[in-house]
């Protein structure tokens, strides 16, 4: 009996014990509170538990490569029980080792680039690819993914133009929200980026953009802005580049006046990587996260970081807590810094424990039925954003046809030499690790098409400085000729010209008069991540198919539109001009690289802004694109003749869109404002709405948009404020910039509007 007591009260106060212990283990002896990180709830008091060196430490990376090869991640502090999360490059898709990484390279599907991306006009297309990415985000225990970016194209030789979605911001901005709401479904965080007027490659970790008020509100931010304010991405990266004087890492105008306190940002911002230039003036302009922290990468340090870490205010944690301890910064700015950062911890997969169960460093590839999906989705997405430039006399879809020449270097499969045949995306840190034996060529996406491909003659592939006999042959032999044009993107540097080639456009008209000759067609496709120019060869050309670089199923995707499986419904997201002379950056563009200053002297003219307003015709219009189907707007209907900015009420305009074609097929139907009379000056037109619907031969669909004051309204740099201003607009309706099918008028009343 004794004993059998005795048992009962030694276990009662084991269990006593225990419970004493798990309490001590989560309090803060001194305070009594609790100190371990559970929720949002708890992160004031965990903040209070932290020590001056955790604070020093959480807001910096803990170092580049990040684990397993990723692009970076945060000190974990156990104690207080916060995990190091990390984040892996992703524009195209999930980005982790490789060359520079420090590990092997983890195979993700590459999908289309962002240019592509855009050129569907379809949200629903976006969201499909961001949830892909969201699913083999997770299969790598990503919590982050460094997307999408947003950065206008201003010029065509922008060297990350094609990580990019537009030239105009509002068509950005609506692609980046759905991307984030895409990716954020999925339990993963986006990160938009770059903030702000990241708009070229030369001198981009010190050029300094010298940019009206009125320019960056108006063009620069608003595609920020939307994203901001209809997604709620968990991070914003701070961009390399300096705005105005003022590095946008230590830029607190833009990271705190602007993004949160306008804006209502609530995540944690972070910069590109070794961006930060004074860690002291980043942390206190409202840049939370200083990223990677210090390199320990297989190749020697290159010149992008030695420009940071060889210097005395290279950041560290050291510095930092000297830095607070001689109060500057004072605590609390580390302490706001670090309490943004926890915000989005605790929402993180990894801090929810879902990651526990799966090696990360031992897992190389996605699971096959994951692998499936994402080439699935690639190869659909990809076709939807492909553009048909030109296509005359009905050259595509392909009838009749057997056999095709295929031509041009872009074409040649050698995978000895890195050349897969196709480009199917950017350089840098867009670049996806693929299996070579996953990237589907020109050439195969057209034998997987069960067509005959002809490439080569006596052993000799047909490439630039064809003469007249072999051209000739492959005329004779082949049902239609195809010129493959290819050009590669990366980050790091800007292109050196849209030129095309001596020897591409000799190619081109060789086979265009030989096919000709015979009574046949060719088409030329443009595997390029950013405009070219087109006038001085597009006439040898019967049909012209922009495929951009469309990912690892692009030579699939280029088959789907060539055989008329699909039918094209990409429109651009950009101007082709006529030549580079045209282009509003001209000669502004990169800038005075000796004195690391660019004046964005366009101003609001930027892309079709410039070509409509001064009256320049371009080789291809920004929203243009053709159908192998015929589309007629009409019935255009305004709710009413006047729009009353003090009631606040919006306008509706409706148009009946319709199929006059055999085929069906997809239009994107685009609505621009025009204001007739305005104190300020304004382009021509700017695009306001868009939808993209799809239409069976013969049917007929409403589509209808909304517009409200800030549709009607431009910045006002005296006052500081959104102004519309009362007078007659005029509403645009058609299916690209140039090609307005229907107009209406109604009156702005009720006096100016702040």
């Amino acid at each position: 009996m004794d004993n059998k007591f005795n048992k009962i009260v030694t276990s009662g106060i084991n269990a006593i014990s225990r419970l004493i212990k798990h309490v001590d283990e989560t309090k803060t002896p001194e305070r009594g509170i609790p100190s371990k990180l559970v929720d949002e709830a708890s992160i004031d008091e965990v903040v209070k538990a932290m020590t001056l060196d955790e604070k020093a430490h959480l807001v910096i990376g803990s170092g580049y490569p990040g684990p397993n090869g990723l692009a970076g991640a945060t000190h974990a502090i156990p104690r207080l029980g916060i995990p190091s999360i990390i984040f892996s490059d992703g524009p195209a898709g999930v980005r982790i080792g490789g060359f520079f990484a420090g590990a092997a390279p983890r195979y993700a599907t590459a999908f289309p680039i962002p240019s592509l991306l855009s050129a569907t006009w379809d949200v629903d297309q976006i969201t499909k690819v961001a949830k892909a990415m969201g699913e083999e985000s997770r299969e790598y225990g990503v919590d982050i993914l460094l997307a999408p970016g947003v950065n206008i194209q201003r010029d065509p030789l922008g060297g990350r133009n094609f990580e990019y979605y537009s030239e105009d911001p509002f068509l950005a901005g609506t692609m980046a929200a759905a991307f984030i709401n895409g990716i954020q479904s999925m339990g993963v965080g986006a990160c938009l980026k770059h903030f702000a007027a990241n708009n070229q490659e030369t001198n981009r970790t010190t050029i300094n953009v010298v940019v009206s008020e009125r320019t960056l509100r108006e063009i620069y931010l608003p595609a920020f802005e939307m994203a901001v304010k209809q997604a709620k991405p968990w991070t914003v990266m701070s961009s390399y580049n300096a705005v105005n004087g003022v590095f946008a890492t230590q830029n607190r105008y833009l990271l705190t006046h602007i993004l949160r306190e306008q804006w209502g940002f609530d995540g944690f911002v972070m910069s590109d990587w070794w961006a930060v230039k004074n860690p002291l003036e980043a942390l206190r302009a409202g840049n939370d996260l200083i990223m990677p922290g210090v390199y320990r990468g297989p190749l020697p340090m290159p010149e992008l970081i030695k420009e940071v870490y060889t210097k005395a205010s290279a950041p560290t944690p050291d510095l930092l807590k000297t830095a607070v301890q001689n109060a500057a910064p004072s605590e609390r700015v580390l302490d706001s810094c670090v309490h943004n950062i926890l915000k989005v911890i605790v929402k993180t997969p990894t801090f929810k424990g879902e990651y526990k169960d799966v090696d990360y460093k031992r897992k190389t590839n996605l699971t096959k039925q994951t692998a499936a999906k994402g080439a699935r989705i690639d190869r659909e997405v990809a076709a939807e954003g492909m553009v048909l430039l030109k296509n005359k006399n009905r050259a595509l879809p392909f009838k009749r046809v057997t056999t095709v020449g295929v031509a041009g270097q872009n074409a040649i499969v050698d995978l000895n030499h890195n050349r897969a045949g196709i480009i199917i995306g950017g350089g840098g840190s867009s670049q996806v690790n693929v299996e070579p034996k996953d990237v589907v060529s020109l050439v195969q996406g057209l034998k997987n098409a069960r067509y005959v491909v002809v490439n080569s003659i006596n052993g000799k592939k047909v490439v630039e400085g064809l003469g007249a006999d072999d051209a000739a042959y492959l005329a004779k032999t082949t049902d239609i000729g195809l010129v493959s044009i290819g050009r590669a993107s990366t980050e790091g540097e800007d292109r050196p010209d849209m030129d095309i080639k001596p020897e591409e456009v000799q190619l081109i008209k060789n086979l265009s008069n030989a096919y000709h000759k015979e009574g046949k067609k060719l088409v030329v496709v443009l595997n390029i991540g950013a405009p070219i120019e087109v006038v001085s060869w597009r006439n040898y050309a019967d049909a012209i198919l922009l495929a951009w670089q469309p990912g690892q199923e692009g030579g699939n995707a280029i088959a789907d539109i060539l055989s008329g499986k699909v039918n094209p419904s990409g429109k651009l997201p950009v101007t082709f001009p006529v030549k580079y002379n045209d282009v509003p950056s001209y000669g502004n563009f990169p800038g005075n690289t000796a004195m690391n200053t660019v004046h964005y002297a366009e101003g609001i003219y930027v892309g079709y802004r410039h070509y409509d307003t001064k009256g320049i015709e371009p080789a291809y219009a920004f929203g243009y694109g053709l159908s192998y189907t015929n589309f007629t707007y009409d019935n255009l209907k305004l709710n009413s003749t006047k729009m009353e900015l003090d009631k606040n009420e919006p306008l509706t305009v409706s148009i009946d869109v319709s199929n006059t074609g055999n085929t069906p097929g997809k239009e994107v139907v685009q609505l621009y404002i025009h204001d007739e009379r305005s104190s300020l000056e304004r382009p021509y037109k700017e695009l306001k709405g868009f939808e993209k619907i799809s239409l069976k031969p013969g049917e007929t669909k409403t589509v209808t948009f909304t517009l409200d004051k800030r549709d009607l309204s431009v910045y006002d740099e005296a006052s500081k404020t959104w102004t519309v201003e009362e007078g007659l607009f005029k509403v645009l309706i058609g299916s690209s910039s140039h090609h307005i099918k229907q107009k209406g008028w109604f009156r702005a009343a009720g006096g100016n509007l702040k």
